[in-house]
């Protein structure tokens, strides 16, 4: 919204600097002919003259702040939301904990734990490779770039942090040390923020690497973070809740109700701002209104969901991944 804002008022005031240098007013040709022509055997002094005259434009520019109007962006409601099944993909997973899309379609997952490894899937849903991660358990997953993503260690005894790998090389290239075990994790233009238990959420500059402490809170192992429009959200499986702050830490909205999720996992927002998170014991997807005050069951048992622990929204394609905990994963388009 607030870029959009800015690229409004920038085309405004280029058009607005047009006007008042007369760009806009209009240019004739005047051609006056002198009566020597008519006899060729007069004395010819000239054949005339040609002038430029200009006159007043007729264009007359409006400007939003003159007439103190307000840019209006249709934003779909929870209830105006759609999920179209694309399709259901074999992952083979014993312990997913992590899902994202590339920019092609791959679908890359976690295995976290015992088999410790990243499983990528083709788009047409074949299976590409399989990649170690030891000593890191394999936590969450994001892309920092295109052929670069981001892994956390999940409970390591020995690699307690983020594993940065060339997606290309299928190569560890960087590893970031944390001061305690790190699970959910997201990107966020250059940034990325990460949840660390006991400690609360970190963020991590992906240029330079440096880290700061963000929000401090006592979040347990297990928790997944998302970010969209300087929000931060998270969850918390320990109290079933899922919780949104500014970034300063500062709490905006907070929601717990064990009756629509229990134990919450991963979440993702959209391009409204609207929060999906999956229920772990309550094997369902619910969608939280921007701010907080509504919600919604969106995905069921019945729709195959099993455990499901990871959830991913393309902001591009408008599409939603959805893991289960073993074996399976669900792909959605939003409408």
């Amino acid at each position: 919204m607030r870029d959009i804002e800015i690229k409004v008022l920038e085309n405004e005031q280029y058009l607005q600097s047009l006007v008042e240098t007369g760009k806009f007013e209009p240019v004739d040709l005047i051609c006056k002919v002198d009566p020597g022509v008519l006899s060729i055997s007069n004395s010819v002094v000239n054949f005339g003259s040609i002038e430029i005259k200009t006159t007043s434009s007729s264009i007359r520019l409006i400007r939003a702040k003159d007439k103190q109007a307000q840019l209006q962006v249709t934003t779909m409601t929870i209830n105006d939301l759609k999920l179209i099944l694309q399709k259901k993909i074999s992952t083979n997973g014993k312990i997913t904990r992590g899902c994202c899309m590339s920019g092609n379609g791959e679908y890359f997952f976690t295995d976290h734990s015992s088999r410790k490894s990243l499983s990528v899937i083709a788009s047409d849903g074949t299976f590409k490779y399989n990649m170690l991660l030891g000593p890191s358990y394999g936590f969450d997953i994001t892309f920092i770039d295109e052929n670069t993503i981001a892994i956390t260690s999940g409970r390591s005894n020995e690699h307690i942090g983020i594993d940065i790998i060339d997606t290309e090389r299928r190569k560890k290239i960087k590893f970031i040390n944390l001061p305690d075990s790190p699970y959910g994790i997201t990107c966020d233009h250059d940034s990325l923020f990460v949840c660390v238990e006991r400690r609360g959420i970190y963020q991590i500059n992906t240029a330079d690497h440096i880290t700061s402490h963000v929000i401090r809170c006592n979040l347990p192992g297990g928790s997944f973070v998302s970010v969209f429009a300087n929000k931060i959200y998270y969850t918390n499986w320990r109290d079933h809740s899922v919780v949104c702050c500014d970034h300063d830490g500062s709490r905006v909205w907070s929601f717990e109700d064990t009756s629509v999720l229990t134990i919450p996992g991963g979440i993702t927002v959209d391009n409204d701002g609207n929060v999906f998170v999956v229920g772990q014991s309550s094997s369902n997807v619910a969608i939280i209104s921007n701010d907080g005050k509504l919600h919604r069951e969106i995905l069921t048992d019945k729709d195959g969901l099993r455990e499901p622990s990871a959830i991913f929204f393309d902001t591009q394609t408008k599409k939603l991944l959805v893991a289960n905990k073993k074996e399976t994963a669900i792909l959605y388009s939003v409408t």
